[in-house]
């Protein structure tokens, strides 16, 4: 690359970075910033744009170890960024003029806290805990044990859903595209792919064979086997889940979707036409006697770190306790609509204890006709008596969280 080129580059990493520090810890929006940041700067083209989204987020998912040189060496901050970036199309020529010098970079966290360690003053600061929020430790223990911590601080790989009758339809396209593909031998309808695959871009995606929807997400329903009747989901959003449950149904089954935010579930309605499922109901006021009603509550969103690192330093303790409030004001509010034998499922995409297993106890103690039911099968989460832990080192997923809860006649 030429020195003046990558000079440059690393200029602008430098200034982003810089416009950002001010809102890490007050902006729960902080990729929206990053996105409007990118765009007012016209100069930059779609290749280098994703240069500077990976040098970003690298910087957001190992803050505390790059991010107090900015005030006092930031030409090796931007150094240890480049060397901890991974290794894309968009980022190679950069890491190889600002890192090519440094020796490979290691599997794991200890290890690349260690070999730092030896090129950098920072052995101090070089913990793999430190790139958790050190509150965090009280809420979920494993988090910070291997292979969860490495799996929370690693770029995540792009998992979808395969909605074809015709499976070698996306198969075939997406080898075509040279990817790697992976596939659960327990969930052949799952694929995993590399970080940087264009699924969005992909004919598959367009005529709706596929989802984009990360394992952890798809599990959260595998829990729950043999679901049948007339269902809701009551925190559809975008309706990953609900399209999920609506091929789960069949077409002797019906899934009502609705939301608090109403403009979002136009996004469902696209989808569910893409799929080409006509089982599906939007509606703004459900109405009662559901075989079944999927919570899949709002929450802190610790399970999504890998994909959000910037969460990890905007989440705060009093933030996870709101959102406990809301997730059993939101349980209470649902629980009547479940038929007596049916089930309710409650999901969240986060780690904390206090959202999960707290949150679910809290639920039965005050409506004593439910009881928690065990799966059949707990695909790699652990099971506390109440639901079902996933951690992302298991599975190379998001962590979630999942209760069925069976609804006792009065």
């Amino acid at each position: 690359m030429n020195p003046n080129i990558a000079a440059n580059q690393q200029r602008l990493f430098l200034a982003f970075v810089a416009e950002l520090r001010p809102h890490l810890r007050r902006d729960s929006s902080l990729p929206r910033r990053i996105k409007d940041i990118f765009a007012r700067n016209r100069a930059i083209g779609s290749r280098d744009r994703k240069l500077y989204r990976e040098l970003v987020y690298t910087y957001l998912r190992f803050l505390p170890w790059i991010d107090g040189l900015l005030d006092t060496d930031a030409p090796l901050a931007a150094k240890i960024t480049a060397w901890l970036a991974p290794e894309l199309k968009p980022t190679s020529a950069y890491r190889a003029a600002h890192a090519g010098d440094w020796p490979t970079v290691p599997a794991t966290l200890a290890e690349k806290a260690a070999l730092l360690s030896t090129l950098t003053p920072l052995a101090s600061s070089l913990t793999p805990h430190a790139l958790l929020p050190a509150w965090f430790l009280e809420h979920c223990p494993a988090a910070f044990e291997s292979p969860h911590l490495d799996a929370l601080n690693s770029r995540a790989n792009i998992w979808v859903r395969i909605q074809a009758n015709d499976r070698n339809l996306v198969l075939d396209e997406f080898r075509a595209q040279g990817w790697v593909i992976e596939q659960p031998a327990d969930f052949p309808d799952a694929l995993c792919l590399p970080p940087n695959a264009d699924v969005a871009g992909s004919d598959a995606y367009r005529r709706g064979f596929v989802e984009i929807q990360d394992l952890g997400s798809q599990l959260v329903l595998a829990h729950a086997p043999r679901v049948s009747g007339r269902w809701l989901d009551a925190c559809a959003g975008a309706g990953g889940k609900t399209l999920q449950l609506a091929r789960m149904l069949g077409a002797n089954g019906h899934v009502d979707a609705t939301d608090i935010r109403p403009e979002i579930l136009d996004e469902l309605d696209d989808r569910a036409k893409r799929a080409r499922l006509d089982n599906i109901t939007i509606v703004q006021k459900p109405a009662a006697d559901y075989d079944g009603v999927l919570v899949d509550a709002p929450c802190s969103g610790s399970g999504t770190w890998r994909r959000q690192p910037h969460l990890k330093w905007y989440v705060q303790p009093e933030t996870i306790a709101a959102f406990q409030q809301t997730q059993l004001e939101i349980l209470a509010a649902n629980a009547p609509r479940v038929k007596a034998g049916g089930r309710l499922i409650y999901a969240t995409c986060s780690m904390s204890h206090h959202e999960n297993q707290d949150t679910v106890a809290a639920f039965l103690k005050s409506h004593p006709n439910f009881i928690a039911e065990k799966p059949a099968e707990n695909h790699g989460g652990s099971f506390d008596n109440l639901g079902t832990l996933l951690l992302p080192g298991t599975r190379n997923t998001d962590g979630f969280y999942v209760a069925l809860l069976r609804k006792e006649a009065q």
